[in-house]
């Protein structure tokens, strides 16, 4: 049986285009993270962001591992702080729903993959904090974070740190990546590692102190939309699904 991976979604509105009315609310999780993960030979299961704890409960006996993705700003409140102006849209369901999800997968040593977002509600997870805006709120030269060009095209370089689990993975220490994000790790949780910069000094790749005890990995870039760029951004869904599939055997066993 493959490893299930539960893939967090997201809520958005849709309007009908011709009658220009609101259709509701929709559960969306982008097809490339369900390719990504069957690609790599697991069972994607999409997990709708109910803000109930007690369904992030239900939910997390039947995976062997998650994948935390992409989308809306994380409310700083979890990380103690008061929105700054330049905050984006943040959704108060999903947020719960994540953070309840992504506590009860460490308590339970289950291998998380977090993917942009995903990253930084990892990070935020463990005890850490981000920057809730990078224009206005770093103090050095920036490169452009927030890219106009398709999310397969890459358009910066990250260095990968010498010896460290996701270059042995993506099997170099340079790499050139997409960027679609405003926020990033500010101060690190206890327990990760900072694993991949870019030239200015933004955090774009932590991974787990010791991967033995718990596998964690987190990619600022959007590595789903990219898997066609080479197989470095596959070898990462492989990599995560083959840890969740250790962990089900060492469940059973």
């Amino acid at each position: 049986m493959p490893p299930i991976i539960g893939i967090t979604a997201t809520l958005k509105e849709d309007v009908d285009s011709v009658a220009e009315r609101p259709l509701g609310r929709f559960v969306r999780a982008d097809l490339d993270y369900v390719e990504g993960v069957a690609g790599a030979g697991g069972a994607p299961l999409v997990l709708p962001p109910v803000g109930d704890k007690s369904v992030a409960e239900a939910l997390i006996h039947g995976l062997d591992g998650l994948l935390l993705s992409g989308g809306s700003d994380l409310d700083p409140g979890y990380y103690g702080e008061e929105p700054v102006p330049e905050l984006g849209i943040t959704l108060p369901e999903r947020d719960a729903f994540e953070m309840a999800l992504v506590g009860l997968a460490l308590r339970r040593g289950m291998p998380v993959f977090g993917i942009c977002r995903g990253m930084q509600v990892l990070n935020v997870a463990l005890g850490g904090s981000l920057y809730q805006d990078l224009a206005s709120q770093w103090e050095r030269d920036l490169l452009k974070h927030r890219q106009d060009t398709p999310k397969w095209q890459p358009t910066h370089e990250v260095r990968v740190s010498e010896g460290s689990y996701i270059a042995r993975v993506m099997g170099r220490e340079s790499v050139k990546v997409n960027s679609y994000h405003h926020q990033a790790i500010r101060d690190l949780a206890a327990g990760l590692v900072v694993t991949g910069l870019s030239a200015d000094g933004v955090i774009e790749a932590v991974e787990a102190t010791d991967l033995s005890e718990r596998w964690l990995l987190g990619v600022q870039w959007h590595a789903e939309a990219m898997r066609g760029a080479g197989p470095q951004q596959e070898n990462l869904f492989e990599a995560h699904v083959s840890a969740a599939e250790g962990h089900a055997l060492r469940r059973a066993a």
